[in-house]
């Protein structure tokens, strides 16, 4: 190389790292192999960022199988350059996409590109890129340890970490280790592993079955002493979204596959909320603020006749939810909602629909794991074992006095707990 196209280089790399460093999140997304779906959770995690309110943009480093494109509905829309700068196309919720297959003549067009000329096209992306008032952008990383994933790394060395995709098997924990291996030499912080196709849920009963084992990401998560972020199950709304250009926590938000990346996303922002909290929090720490928080409390009942009425044994067989204003431990008001999911109760739907009640709590005779694990993803506690009258019922949880999982009691106990 040159003396002349050296300094070219390196100031195409201060300037793509200075572009990264204006941007308060970055999230690089890895895989040890193709084909775990590594795109597919991507894309939806930088929509499940911009339904939470973020600015996101994604950027496809992967050059020579470029998805992102398709899969956020941008397909076949060109990307412009205004002066100095490349004009990131705009996907729907005001998503920043720039990928190579916005820049090439067709869909079919195969780039073949060696090592040089790839790493310059992501210093172009990254440094001349449009990514002005971002909170996030996620970069959708070619599968393994080669060229683009190294160049991504060492231009972003202010990222808040990787995201590593892999599949249920047992042999994802090779993957994995050789993966994780990778991102400790380049220095960066591995933010977690994803389970990805973690088996099929029946969406009639919610029965849940291991089409491809299971447990391979939680095991390696383990063994190498890195975060476990989630398993993701394999749906028909999560495979249709993936080719129509719908990301899945947008076109489907109820689909358990929705819930799971929806919750991977609530789980790596987590931490983002609670800087600034913790802060406010050293400086509020006065007497006024010993007493406990105001909340919503949902209780499932078996009648509309609030706190008199009846705790129902299942959570989502139960015709109303009372919810209760609860300051500290006194109740200050209460209202009645008529559960509109009770003759048609689908795995999935209900926490969702509590969470958009504005409810923090949830009393129930009973609950399924899988059940709870959703309702928490929404951060939603769950208390299960009531019984009675819904006023003693919400006395008790009051008191600390309610407590524990009780498994869900209805009519299709094949499913119990699975959904």
């Amino acid at each position: 190389m040159t003396n002349s196209r050296k300094q070219e280089v390196d100031e195409q790399n201060k300037l793509a790292v200075g572009a990264m460093e204006q941007i308060p999140h970055k999230i690089l997304v890895m895989s040890g192999k193709g084909g775990v779906g590594k795109t597919t959770v991507s894309v939806n995690l930088a929509f499940a960022f911009a339904e939470s309110g973020f600015k996101v943009g994604i950027m496809d480093a992967d050059l020579h199988g470029p998805n992102v494109a398709l899969m956020t509905g941008i397909e076949g829309i060109p990307a412009l350059g205004d002066g100095d700068q490349i004009k990131p196309v705009v996907a729907s919720l005001g998503v920043k996409v720039l990928s190579i297959a916005s820049f090439l003549p067709d869909a079919d067009s195969p780039v073949v590109w060696r090592g040089p000329r790839k790493a310059a096209a992501i210093r172009q992306f990254l440094g001349l890129g449009d990514w002005s008032g971002l909170d996030v952008l996620i970069v959708d990383c070619p599968p393994g340890t080669g060229d683009e994933p190294m160049s991504v790394a060492q231009l972003i060395p202010s990222a808040d970490g990787v995201v590593i995709v892999t599949s249920p098997q047992d042999v994802s924990l090779l993957d994995c280790r050789k993966c994780i291996s990778f991102i400790h030499e380049i220095d960066h912080r591995v933010l977690g592993i994803v389970e990805n196709f973690s088996g099929y849920t029946c969406p009639e009963c919610g029965k849940h079955v291991d089409l491809m084992k299971s447990g391979g990401g939680e095991r390696a998560a383990e063994e190498l002493r890195v975060p476990f972020l989630g398993r993701i199950p394999i749906t028909q709304p999560m495979v249709e979204a993936g080719d129509s250009g719908r990301p899945l926590v947008k076109s489907a938000p109820d689909d358990p596959a929705a819930f799971a990346l929806i919750a991977i996303a609530r789980a790596i922002s987590n931490g983002w909320d609670n800087e600034p909290a913790a802060a406010e929090a050293e400086q509020a720490s006065s007497p006024s603020d010993e007493t406990e928080p105001h909340k919503t409390v949902a209780v499932a009942a078996e009648d509309d006749g609030g706190l008199d009425g009846h705790v129902s044994a299942h959570f989502g067989r139960c015709p109303y939810y009372v919810l209760a204003e609860v300051d500290g431990t006194e109740v200050i008001d209460t209202r009645i909602q008529a559960n509109p999911h009770f003759e048609s109760h689908r795995p999935g739907i209900l926490p969702q629909y509590i969470h958009g009640l504005g409810a923090d709590v949830i009393l129930a005779g009973g609950m399924g794991p899988k059940a709870v694990d959703l309702f928490h993803s929404f951060g939603i506690e769950v208390a299960t074992g009531a019984l009675g009258r819904v006023g003693g019922a919400l006395d008790a949880y009051l008191r600390g006095d309610l407590q524990g999982i009780v498994p869900c009691a209805h009519d299709h106990p094949d499913s119990c707990g699975k959904h």
